[in-house]
């Protein structure tokens, strides 16, 4: 592949990635003003829970198709048909124990109907996660993108019917399930009429165990990521009840739709880690270095003004039946802080023959995640849920930053000193926000904010012209 078409792709998937991000956040948003408290957190629920579940239908196979994949492509059709028989079957189990689970945990009959339907587009989201995947190893991505955002629309359009017509709460999962369905008609179009690969499912043994012992550290990453990252809101659900995971579900929704800019960062990176690490150490250092301050740059002033205008954001944009997701939102948005650093660490790691390590320090942190869950929730509700993510991403931070000397040397003192500029032109921009929040309306704030911690920066050398050039670089590349 080409430099051009990296770039190409590159972009189709950036804009593809924000718009969903966008479009996701405004239909959860109309979901949450005009459904309530507690059917948010039903709806919220379902979604966590099958979520969890999905993970194990694709086991890190998918991963594995396109590595291997894009290695040998005169195998491809024997590894994409065994992955999807692969697939089916770990999908038919998967499906039966999300359904005996969420019985046996003895749920209300309309939460386990809404699982009932989220598991059958779990299904369907895992499939044409393995078709884009074959797309991906023919360096096509514009498929993928134009996939990803016709769901994203087709799904906000549906539910935004079904609440017109103020249908049951089922109904906003079938948004979801149809466009699932759509979304594995049309990319399986694609690879027929394209790459002439047939999606027939066919199931070859010597090809699984190839797949299958490659799969593995990327299942268990895969495993304790996904249980990390949503088994909050199930034990939320469990002890506290639904209102309280539709508390929990603004501020988890708000602070998840920042995340998209380390990903898109850190898979630029990835690459580059893995090539300096082999042939030079010393620009290693300096390109992490360099990504450590950008990402501080980025997430400062996003946190420390979203903490400052919490109650203004959630009253304004969510009304004041969601007033006890404030200080959890304020909580989770000091949590970014330590997602953003923690995910060039995390690539680092990955890139630098380092992915056991990473995989132990997110078991050993999704296990202090549920034991703090348990123990919190019960005492604080929303508040000790929040608390818990906090916990579990600074854990991964500083556990993950200890690895990052054995692997190059990096200026501790360089980044501590760009830590302490950057605190303190966020925290003054805080300062003005709020004043200026008392004032007038919190969107002025953040314009106002925004224009004063641009300008800041600069005076206090946070960033200098050479800085602003690189960084400019970086994008592009």
């Amino acid at each position: 592949m080409n430099t051009k078409s990296i770039a190409q792709n590159t972009m189709w998937m950036t804009v593809a990635s924000v718009g969903q991000k966008i479009i996701s956040f405004a239909y959860f948003t109309i979901i949450a003003r005009s459904v309530g408290v507690e059917n948010t957190g039903k709806y919220f629920f379902a979604l966590s829970f099958t979520t969890i579940f999905v993970v194990f239908v694709d086991l890190g196979l998918t991963s594995v198709l396109v590595r291997e994949g894009a290695k040998a492509k005169d195998k491809i059709q024997n590894y994409f048909s065994t992955v999807l028989a692969v697939k089916i079957l770990l999908g038919f189990l998967t499906y039966l124990a999300a359904v005996a689970v969420i019985n046996i945990m003895g749920y209300q009959f309309e939460t386990r109907h809404l699982v009932y339907l989220s598991a059958v587009t779990m299904l369907f989201d895992s499939i044409h996660l393995s078709i884009y995947g074959m797309l991906r190893v023919f360096g096509d991505l514009r498929y993928e993108a134009v996939g990803t955002i016709s769901s994203q629309l087709l799904t906000m359009v549906l539910g935004t019917v079904f609440i017109f017509f103020d249908l049951p709460l089922v109904f906003l999962i079938a948004a979801f399930t149809i466009p699932s369905f759509c979304n594995v008609c049309y990319s399986g179009i694609v690879l027929i009429k394209k790459y002439n690969i047939s999606p027939l499912p066919r199931f070859d043994s010597v090809v699984f165990k190839f797949m299958f012992a490659i799969a593995v550290p990327f299942a268990l990453t895969s495993i304790f990521t996904r249980v990390y990252g949503y088994i909050d809101s199930v034990i939320l659900s469990k002890l506290a009840g639904d209102a309280a995971v539709g508390w929990y579900s603004i501020p988890y929704k708000i602070t998840y739709a920042f995340q998209f800019i380390p990903f898109a960062l850190t898979a630029s990176l990835f690459p580059r880690f893995s090539e300096y690490f082999v042939y030079d150490r010393q620009k290693l250092a300096r390109v992490f270095e360099n990504a450590m301050k950008y990402l501080m740059l980025i997430v400062f002033p996003i946190s420390i003004g979203i903490i400052v205008l919490a109650r203004d954001v959630v009253m304004s944009v969510f009304t004041a039946q969601y007033a006890n997701s404030v200080v959890p939102l304020q909580i989770l948005m000091l949590s970014l802080i330590f997602a953003f650093l923690s995910a060039p660490i995390t690539t680092l790691l990955n890139a630098c023959n380092k992915q056991v390590t990473q995989m132990v320090i997110i078991g050993c942190v999704m296990c202090v995640n549920i034991a703090s869950n348990l123990v919190l929730i019960p005492h604080l509700g929303v508040t000790g849920a929040a608390i818990s993510a906090l916990l579990g991403n600074f854990l991964i931070f500083f556990i993950g930053y200890f690895f990052v000397p054995k692997i190059t040397s990096v200026s501790h003192v360089f980044l501590l000193k760009c830590l302490v500029q950057i605190c303190i032109s966020a925290v003054i921009m805080g300062l003005v926000v709020h004043m200026v929040g008392l004032r007038a309306n919190f969107v002025v704030a953040i314009v106002v904010g925004a224009i004063f911690y641009c300008a800041s920066i600069f005076v206090v050398r946070s960033v200098t012209k050479n800085d602003l050039l690189s960084m400019i670089k970086l994008i592009k590349s």
